[in-house]
């Protein structure tokens, strides 16, 4: 640390933490990666005396071997409840069959999915930063456990609504706050390792929830039920793991706000429209997988082994997140500029399958199709966090998935809507080319607008969905008020 530093009376520990001694005496404690999210928890906010006063977060304080432990089991408990959300999918045409409703039936299912993770996302997406990390992630196995149970009773279409709304609503819990989590809980204080880890547990979960219920269906006795006894025993081991994960937000304060958080501010527009219209295209091929595809396979194709439709519900999950990884080192400009194109390429290729009964073409289409999601989300994303002010980041983030979660749904809902009318497969093109134009459009927007503008300052540390909202640009005008040695940590 320069000699001003030294000045300033700050001196730095091994785990990442320093103590900084501010001009009237007092010791202001931070931890690098770690922060408050709870407001009677110390947030980390501006001090008279222009230093910091204590952050709130417990994690400074967990030892390096309980970190690795709850890092590695906060992965897996967000592998587990987003398995959870798709593991019905390729168990649709036996719905179909045994209760008797069509695609527009299988449409309404989904959507339901869509609109408790809404909920989740938009209405309590803060939830742990006040209750605790470790306090909603045990809400969200619950309510997967309790979606489960509702499948194992399930008799008509009323008790699959039911399910996949409280199954949305465990998918919405989990996503925010695992990743905040898993950001708080990594031993080197990487944060860029955690978002990695976090997209790619939720994906890799996505994925895995129809290749599962595929087998299971395949080639065990009463497939509706089975997977779901087995998903049951999945949720007690997520549970029992919980237990010994440890909690990162110290001292919440038991506030519960059901506020939607959501806002563009000044002078991101340009990128706010580029990064959703995209992730909305992007999605809604998701959308197209997760609820029609098993649709399409078995009826359009002539696919009737299971185990395929989840197959290729599978696939498309598990590239979106291998290209997340890969396209880490790619700028945001570049992610989403090769992604649009790509979805476009997909698109085609999906609607010439479904056209000319082609099945390689399909797996064409999916190949690429999760690709582009990939690029795409990830790209949308890191330009987002990167330009994203510390008072605004909860809103803009909020805004980002809810245009996510609305392509998954609405596309779906509107194709059973016109398929009652011209066919699943004309409406389908109808919805891909509405798609396409989206992409046409958002191409231009974010190639142009991504990139061109610099990063706010100071940068700030994750927290719950999938953001930091309320770390004050008061703290960094503190520190610069002390010079910038003094404002290191």
């Amino acid at each position: 640390m320069p000699a001003a530093g030294r000045a300033a009376g700050a001196a730095s520990y091994p785990d990442g933490g320093c103590c900084r001694r501010a001009a009237t005496g007092k010791l202001n404690w931070s931890f690098r990666g770690s922060r408050s999210v709870s407001p009677a928890a110390g947030r980390s906010s501006p001090a008279a005396d222009g230093g910091l006063v204590m952050t709130g977060s417990a994690a400074g304080g967990i030892p390096r071997p309980a970190k690795q432990r709850g890092y590695g089991l906060t992965a897996g408990v967000l592998l587990v409840v987003m398995l959870g959300g798709t593991l019905p999918v390729p168990l649709y045409v036996l719905y179909e069959k045994q209760m008797g409703f069509g695609p527009l039936g299988v449409t309404v299912v989904f959507a339901a999915y869509v609109a408790g993770t809404l909920f989740a996302l938009v209405a309590l997406g803060d939830l742990s930063d006040h209750i605790g990390r470790r306090t909603v992630l045990v809400i969200a196995v619950a309510c997967a456990a309790a979606s489960t149970a509702l499948f194992l009773v399930a008799t008509s279409i009323g008790w699959l609504i039911a399910a996949r709304v409280v199954s949305g609503t465990a998918a919405g819990f989990a996503t925010g706050t695992a990743s905040a989590a898993l950001a708080e809980l990594q031993p080197r204080g990487d944060h860029t390792a955690a978002a990695v880890v976090a997209s790619g547990a939720n994906m890799t979960g996505l994925g895995l929830g129809p290749l599962t219920a595929g087998l299971f269906a395949e080639y065990l006795a009463t497939p509706t039920k089975t997977v779901f006894w087995a998903y049951l025993g999945l949720c007690v081991l997520a549970a029992a793991a919980l237990s010994v994960i440890p909690e990162t937000v110290r001292s919440p304060d038991g506030a519960v706000s059901v506020r939607p958080r959501l806002g563009m501010p000044p002078g991101m527009g340009a990128v706010m429209l580029g990064a959703c219209l995209g992730v909305f295209a992007a999605f809604s091929v998701l959308g197209q997988f997760s609820s029609l595809v098993p649709t399409f396979l078995h009826g359009i194709l002539g696919v009737h082994d299971l185990s395929l439709i989840g197959g290729a519900s599978f696939l498309i999950f598990v590239i979106a997140a291998l290209s997340q990884a890969v396209s880490a080192r790619l700028s945001s400009r570049r992610s989403v500029g090769a992604g649009l194109p790509l979805l476009l390429v997909c698109l085609a290729a999906l609607e010439s399958a479904l056209f000319t009964k082609a099945l390689w073409l399909f797996l064409v289409g999916t190949v690429v199709g999760g690709m582009a999601v990939g690029f795409i989300f990830r790209g949308g994303l890191s330009e987002l966090n990167r330009l994203a002010d510390p008072q605004h980041r909860a809103a803009v983030i909020s805004t980002y998935f809810v245009a996510a979660y609305v392509g998954l749904g609405l596309p779906v809902v509107l194709t059973g809507l016109i398929s009652v009318a011209v066919g699943p497969v004309d409406a389908s093109a109808y919805i891909s080319g509405l798609a396409a134009a989206i992409v046409v459009v958002a191409f231009p927007v974010a190639v142009r607008a991504f990139g061109a503008s610099t990063a706010p300052r100071p940068a700030s540390t994750p927290c719950d969905s999938w953001c930091s909202p309320d770390e004050l640009a008061g703290v960094g005008a503190g520190r610069s008020s002390a010079g910038p040695a003094a404002g290191r940590r």
